[in-house]
Order: C-alpha cells, then sequence, then structure tokens
C-alpha cells in the first residue's frame, strides 16, 4: 500500500490537458480510505472507511453485507471506482450488480456528479455505463445475467490492475456468475449487497469460505441518516422476528431453517392469554374455499375480533354456495364486506356467487403483493396477520386446529431475499394438511382495512414501491456532500 507522505492538494479545472493529468495523479500519494475527504471533501462513516481502507490492498477480496438504505453504493462502490481510474493509468474497472438498475440508476449518476464535483467534468468521458479518464484508465457497468460477459476481462496497465465490483450481489442467483468474476484475477474484488437467503455464493463468502474474505457487516444503527424512529417504523411493521427486519435492519441472512415459521408459538399464545380489549369496527369475511378433502371455511372479524369461523367439507360445490350465501345472510355482510382466495376451484366459486348477487373480493393468493419484498400476496397477508398477532392486536377464535396450522406453516425466502410462505405440497411432504382454517383467520385479518394497515387505502391511491422508497433516501444521501443526518444526534 503506498503511504500518503504529504496531503494533496484538491484537483482544480484547467484547459491544460498534461497539466490535468498531473494535478490529478497526485492522488496516488492518497489512499482510497482519504480520497473521499481529500478529493470530494466528503467525511464518512466509520464503517465506510474501515471497507475502503481494506481494498486499498492489492489482491484484496472484500465482502459487505449492509442494511438497506445504508449508502454502500454512492459512498464505498463510487469513491472506489474514481479512486481507481486516477490512481493506475490504463487499467479497468468492471461493475456488475444483480440488478442491472443499481448500475444504471444508482451507481453511474452518483459517478457523474462525483466528476462533476471533481474536475467540473474535465479529463472524464463519462456515458450511460462506460467512464474513461485521459490517463488511459476506464470503468465499465453491464447486467450480471449471463456468466459469459463476466469473462475476459484482464488486469490493465503498467501498475497490472483490475477492480472488479459486484453490486446488490444477492440477485445474483447464477454462481458461475462469481466464479466467472474469479477467474478473470481482479487485482481487488469487492462484492456487496443487503442481505438475502442463507445460501449461495455471497451467503457462504461469509461462512464456510470466509477464510478467503475480508468481510463486513453493517446495521442501519451503523448509519446515523437512518433515524430511530424510521428503524422502530420498520420494526413495528414487519415484527422484530421477521427475517426481512433480520436482513433489512441488522444485516444478517434470512434464515429459513426449521424454526423459521411465520408466527411463533410464544407470540400466539400470549395473544390469547393476553388479549387486546375489543373495538368496534367494520366487517371482513374472508372465504377459503374448497371441496372434497380440503375444508371450505368461512371467517368473520367485527373490528379487532375474530367472531366466526365455520368449516365444512362438501364434494358439491352448489351446496357450498348456497351455505355461503346463508352464512352472509345471518351475520349480515354484503358483497363488499367479502374477500375470498380466487385460486384453483375458487374462481368459479366466485363467479358463482357473482351470480347469486355477491360479487365478493377476490383475491389471487399467488398474485403481486402490495408490499414488493414478499413474494405473493399470499405470503403477504400471512406475515402482515401474524405480526398483528404477535403485537397483540386481534382477538382470536378458539379453535386448537386453527392455532396448530398458524403456527407449523415455514416462511419461505428465496435467493431474492423476498419473503414467502412455506408451499402446501412442501408442508404435505412433513404430514401436515392444507392450512384451510388459518388462511381464512389469517385472511380476515389483513383484508378489509386490516389490523394495523389498512390495504384498501393503498390500493385507492399511486404509491411507490418499497424498493422505491429506498432508492429515493439513497438518492437524497447521495446529492450530499456528507452523509446526511451525521450533524443530527442520537
Amino acid at each position: 500500500m503506498t503511504k500518503a507522505k504529504k496531503k494533496a492538494g484538491r484537483p482544480k479545472g484547467s484547459k491544460n490537458r498534461k497539466g490535468k493529468e498531473s494535478e490529478l495523479a497526485r492522488s496516488k500519494r492518497s489512499d482510497l480510505h482519504w480520497f473521499a475527504k481529500t478529493y470530494l471533501d466528503m467525511d464518512l462513516y466509520p464503517w465506510q472507511v474501515d471497507v475502503l481502507k481494506e481494498l486499498n490492498y492489492k489482491e484484496s477480496r472484500v465482502a459487505l453485507k449492509a442494511a438497506n438504505g445504508s449508502g454502500k453504493t454512492s459512498m464505498v462502490a463510487a469513491i472506489a471506482v474514481l479512486w481507481h481510474v486516477i490512481s493506475f493509468p490504463d487499467s479497468l474497472v468492471v461493475c456488475t450488480a444483480g440488478v442491472y438498475r443499481q448500475v444504471e440508476s444508482a451507481l453511474w449518476p452518483t459517478l457523474k456528479r462525483y466528476v462533476q464535483q471533481l474536475t467540473q467534468g474535465e479529463g472524464f468521458e463519462v456515458t450511460q455505463s462506460g467512464l474513461r479518464f485521459i490517463n488511459g484508465a476506464r470503468a465499465i457497468g453491464f447486467s450480471a445475467s449471463d456468466p459469459h460477459k463476466a469473462e475476459g476481462w484482464h488486469r490493465q496497465g503498467e501498475s497490472n490492475n483490475l477492480l472488479f465490483i459486484v453490486d446488490e450481489a444477492k440477485g445474483i442467483h447464477d454462481d458461475e456468475i462469481f466464479h466467472a468474476v474469479e477467474r478473470c484475477q481482479p487485482s481487488r474484488l469487492l462484492i456487496m449487497s443487503s442481505p438475502g437467503a442463507a445460501a449461495g455464493f455471497f451467503y457462504e463468502a461469509f461462512t464456510k469460505q470466509r477464510q478467503r474474505w475480508e468481510t463486513f457487516t453493517v446495521t442501519a444503527y451503523d448509519c446515523p441518516h437512518l433515524t430511530k424512529d424510521w428503524i422502530a417504523e420498520q420494526i413495528a411493521t414487519y415484527g422484530e422476528s421477521s427475517p426481512l427486519i433480520r436482513s433489512m435492519i441488522y444485516g444478517e441472512f434470512m434464515d429459513d431453517s426449521d424454526d423459521g415459521v411465520v408466527l411463533m408459538l410464544k407470540d400466539l399464545e400470549k395473544c390469547l392469554k393476553e388479549p387486546p380489549e375489543r373495538r368496534d369496527g367494520m366487517k371482513c369475511a374472508f372465504v377459503d374455499f374448497a371441496a372434497g378433502g380440503d375444508e371450505c371455511v368461512f371467517a368473520l372479524r367485527e373490528g379487532n375480533e375474530v367472531t366466526v369461523m365455520e368449516c365444512w367439507k362438501d364434494r358439491d360445490t352448489n351446496k357450498s354456495i348456497g351455505r355461503l350465501l346463508q352464512l352472509f345472510d345471518i351475520h349480515g355482510v354484503v358483497g363488499d364486506e367479502v374477500y375470498g382466495d380466487e385460486g384453483g376451484l375458487g374462481l368459479p366459486m366466485c363467479d358463482a356467487l357473482m351470480e347469486a348477487g355477491f360479487d365478493i373480493h377476490r383475491v389471487n393468493f399467488g398474485g403481486k403483493p402490495y408490499d414488493p419484498r414478499y413474494t405473493n400476496r399470499g405470503a403477504e397477508i400471512w406475515h402482515q396477520a401474524a405480526r398483528a398477532i404477535e403485537r397483540r392486536e386481534v382477538r382470536l377464535f378458539d379453535d386448537g386446529l386453527l392455532h396448530q396450522q398458524m403456527v407449523t406453516r415455514r416462511s419461505d425466502v428465496g435467493r431474492s431475499g423476498k419473503l414467502g410462505v412455506e408451499p402446501k405440497d412442501r408442508m404435505k411432504t412433513r404430514g401436515l394438511a392444507s392450512p384451510d382454517r388459518a388462511d381464512a383467520v389469517l385472511g380476515c385479518i389483513a383484508c378489509g382495512g386490516g389490523i394495523g394497515g389498512s390495504w384498501e387505502y393503498y390500493e385507492s391511491i399511486s404509491r411507490p414501491s418499497i424498493e422505491e422508497l429506498y432508492d429515493e433516501a439513497e438518492a437524497i444521501a447521495d446529492s450530499m456532500s456528507v452523509p446526511p443526518g451525521m450533524e443530527v444526534g442520537w
């Protein structure tokens, strides 16, 4: 590592290209972890300094997992790219990401802004996914969709340097892409991401391959611009024990092991023993349709209390439709207060109810969720209702089989980090029947305004996704010369 003998002056704009190159070449005297302060006048967080300090060494292998919105792209990757192209003539930086918009919409706009701040743009040529400096060094970005695209890059220049950066590494599902990157033998390699599932190359860099990497874990509490109020709001929304919170706040991999159930028994028992006070409110019914061996279930919530659960088995769907119409009449619910799973057999039964004058809300358990952090709408309903029970916001129906179904279904985490629920065919291999009662009861808790949240309100307005909110938060952070919130006391 080259030590700085004297603090170099910040590069100034100049019409003399040769003088410009000479002036910027002085950055060789500055180690990477000082680059942001020396040339961009930025004060980094301690963890950002530590990561850049480790990446300063040639032949370094650095793995970083960080909470959402930490600023890893703008305050680590972008700074490393600029330092490398300025410090090593004719060298190469290659950047890719599990989601290409991370390169195109996050990294490269940040590089353009820093270049303008550094030299008023002189000496640099920046395109949509490319950057070149007058010393011959360049940086390129590409999508990590094909292992062949990651091959063929080599160390370049007299310094024999190649920096490879893999952002949002959890989104790269093909481990062969990582192996292709390693075959390029980069002089410095940085892989980073918010954590996803406990599987794959990125996960193994922190576990069984850890001896090959310098690893860093960053929590939301390490980033002062992520306020305590924001952190508390996320925990209240998703639950302290939720795999999402373990990832987005604590920087931990999502574990879908045997103990990773959607609703823990201790939380269910506490809600049953210490139920909240009854609150009046709107009615919401949910129907889990079935015929033959599975149960058809009608569940009704009034305010914050599940007051009715009717279950039956009947191969004759017409009889089930007749029974449902009777239940609607007995309990005084109208079509706008009823929700039902339209998957499979549910579709013709929803049609039959509509022909009978009850046009109910159709819910596709396998369809798109409102919150993109879930794999589908069914997973969203299960996890949202489970969090309401965990917070003791709902009075539950007393039924042993219902309770057993609630606490035996496991969370399921994809490689992309989205949170789902255990598929029913996998539950059957464990000797568990279809959780029809839990589907209906959790459905009436989460739908129709929901306990602790109004989904129909979200349906009625145009709102940004959670991912877009994070992008906006990082864009705000990136637009500031110092990490936002640094001056705000905790």
